[in-house]
């Protein structure tokens, strides 16, 4: 198996092991990404249109506020809001005002974004299935907990840093 050294090129070993082990982490999503783009490409779908389509046929059934939709696809809201501008303008969502908050809507899969969505997932699921019948389950769900492990030391340390900053504030305004 390469090393991350070998697989970015470098010319030296990385020396600090937690840089190695996120630039493995950073250099998986940027493999899986660009496997994602490539398994989508005859779809027409971005990676994100995906996505947002598969949120909305099986996570959200009745709809979902772009801010919902924005907290699952890790884009920020204004990304959301000209991503489902594409998505309607192609007939793949449609987007209704709520009736209890005027600047909110609901949106929702169309027919034809079931249709498009049909047609782009067989050969996504099929990828998907390749690379992970290559590693046992008792690996996958090590390496899950592992990732997410990360993310949850990573919004711990963002939590801490900014509820400190802001107590430091308060002190230094006393």
């Amino acid at each position: 198996m390469k090393t991350v050294e070998e697989h970015l090129e470098l010319p030296r070993a990385i020396q600090m092991s937690g840089h190695n082990f996120i630039m493995a982490i950073v250099l998986t999503s940027r493999t899986l990404s660009s496997e994602g783009r490539r398994l989508l490409r005859h779809s027409g779908l971005t990676e994100v249109q995906f996505n947002v389509l598969m949120l909305l046929k099986y996570q959200f059934k009745k709809g979902a506020t772009q801010v919902e939709l924005s907290k699952r696809i890790l884009v920020n809201r204004a990304n959301v809001t000209g991503l489902v501008d594409r998505l309607e303008r192609d007939g793949l969502v449609e987007r209704v005002r709520q009736k209890n908050d005027r600047r909110a809507n609901t949106v929702s899969i169309t027919g034809k974004g079931l249709k498009k969505l049909a047609a782009a997932e067989p050969g996504y699921f099929d990828g998907i299935r390749k690379v992970a019948q290559s590693i046992s389950e008792p690996q996958r769900q090590e390496t899950i907990e592992v990732l997410l492990s990360v993310c949850e030391l990573i919004e711990k340390e963002r939590n801490t840093a900014v509820s400190g900053g802001a107590a430091s504030d308060k002190k230094g305004r006393t």
